[in-house]
């Protein structure tokens, strides 16, 4: 499904500076301005100096405005809240319903501000429609605000219940059923989603606007659309979802760019014999340690690797390894189907790019998403996850063997089922047709 060349748009996304949260938006943003639809994108946006000193977390964040800008997207910035710094230099720092309390506090940090500067973009961006991340409510109240139809992006469908797993947040095993501390598990995802809502139902009463739904956090965003890049066969156990939902599969970047077709981690692995890729993200790959038991693991197995090492490559590159390429940064999507195996952190857009690759994951989670993400990964029969923390060498290469077969064929069928699946594409079309359908005015170009 490709997205209309006719009835030009004009299509305002608005996401807080954080890569995973971006990812897909910038995706179908790229999709939308090749069919010749205005694209832009509010922010927030931050000025630090010596910025290179600050934390991983808080570096990605800086510097993405520039990245979006250099894919060609208009910026709009939204200004940060004073807390917002001290929220996100916490949130690295915190695991489970206390790392998810500090993201909420992060995300309506400066809420009503933000939604009304987000109005003010809609309106000066002349936009059609606004789209939002599911984890920023401001731009749910500013396209209220600014009259404009609203649709939200889920990466993925993981804050939504699924049938027999933990409560979302909770890092519980499903053997965890029925205790005691899976009770208050629910008890405390039931306290923070009422926290979250109730921050979003007093700023729209500040802003003048009627009550929003209730469960924002485990339900769909909005009233009108909400785009899901994932599809059914992704997601095993999924409840049913309250709202008008479109599953658009995977949105993998679709054009390489500049430079990456040259990159030599391209070349650097061998025909034949297992080939593995070690990435542990844009924001948490300042973990030598981890790396280190890693490759060691995969030293001992014989395996030839790829690492894209970030923040730890001058550490990784002080011990080289046989068979072991170290680079700082690497053309991910480009570099899997060239691989066997993969072992991530479990960020979503990895997770999602293996999926859509059908490649098989070891995933190593530090927090957040990426604790539900191993789990899936799992529920799908695609990989394994390891104790981030106590894992050891052995560990990872008894792991490696495992996945290495049914992990590996499940993975590789799942791959087989999507494939031709462009979820940019999809997402594309469908805010396209949803935007004719709110009765937005055609453009003439």
């Amino acid at each position: 499904m490709a997205p209309s060349r006719s009835a030009p748009r004009r299509v305002l996304f608005a996401a807080h500076a954080t890569v995973g949260h971006t990812s897909a938006l910038r995706a179908i943003g790229a999709r939308l301005r090749e069919a010749g639809h205005a694209v832009g994108f509010a922010m927030v946006r931050a000025r630090l100096p010596l910025v290179r000193l600050w934390p991983a977390s808080i570096r990605a964040a800086v510097e993405l405005a520039g990245a979006i800008r250099g894919d060609g997207f208009e910026v709009l910035p939204l200004a940060p809240h004073p807390s917002t710094l001290w929220h996100a230099a916490r949130i690295a720092s915190r695991t489970g319903y206390d790392e998810l309390e500090v993201a909420i506090d992060l995300f309506t940090a400066g809420l009503v501000d933000q939604a009304r500067a987000v109005a003010e973009h809609a309106a000066r961006f002349d936009a059609d429609v606004v789209v939002g991340d599911y984890l920023m409510p401001a731009a749910l109240l500013g396209a209220e605000l600014a009259h404009r139809p609203f649709a939200a992006i889920y990466h993925s469908a993981l804050p939504f219940p699924v049938e027999g797993a933990a409560p979302f947040g909770s890092r519980l095993p499903q053997t965890a059923r029925g205790t005691p501390a899976w009770d208050a598990a629910g008890r405390a995802l039931a306290r923070l989603s009422a926290t979250f809502d109730a921050r979003v139902t007093a700023a729209a009463a500040t802003l003048g606007l009627p009550p929003p739904r209730r469960s924002l956090l485990t339900a769909p965003l909005s009233r009108e659309l909400n785009l899901l890049a994932t599809l059914p066969e992704l997601e095993p156990g999924l409840a049913p979802l309250d709202g008008p939902v479109a599953m658009i599969g995977p949105c993998v970047r679709a054009h390489a760019r500049p430079g990456d077709a040259d990159h030599p981690s391209l070349s650097a692995l061998p025909g034949d014999g297992l080939r593995v890729y070690v990435s542990l993200g844009t924001v948490f790959n300042g973990k030598p340690g981890v790396f280190t038991r890693t490759l060691d693991g995969l030293a001992a197995a014989g395996a030839h690797v790829v690492v894209s090492a970030g923040a730890s490559h001058e550490a990784l590159a002080r011990r080289p390894r046989p068979r072991t390429h170290v680079f700082r940064f690497v053309p991910q999507v480009a570099l899997l189907p060239r691989v066997d195996v993969v072992v991530t952190h479990g960020g979503n857009n990895t997770v999602q790019e293996c999926l859509a690759a059908g490649r098989p994951m070891i995933v190593l989670p530090f927090g957040g998403d990426q604790i539900e993400n191993a789990a899936r990964v799992e529920r799908l029969g695609v990989g394994e996850s390891l104790d981030t923390a106590r894992f050891e060498a052995g560990d990872l290469r008894a792991a490696l063997q495992r996945v290495r077969g049914a992990s590996a064929a499940r993975a590789a069928a799942l791959g087989a089922a999507i494939a031709g699946v462009d979820g940019a594409a999809r997402g594309a079309a469908e805010i396209l047709r949803w935007a004719s359908d709110q009765g937005a005015p055609s453009r003439a170009t």
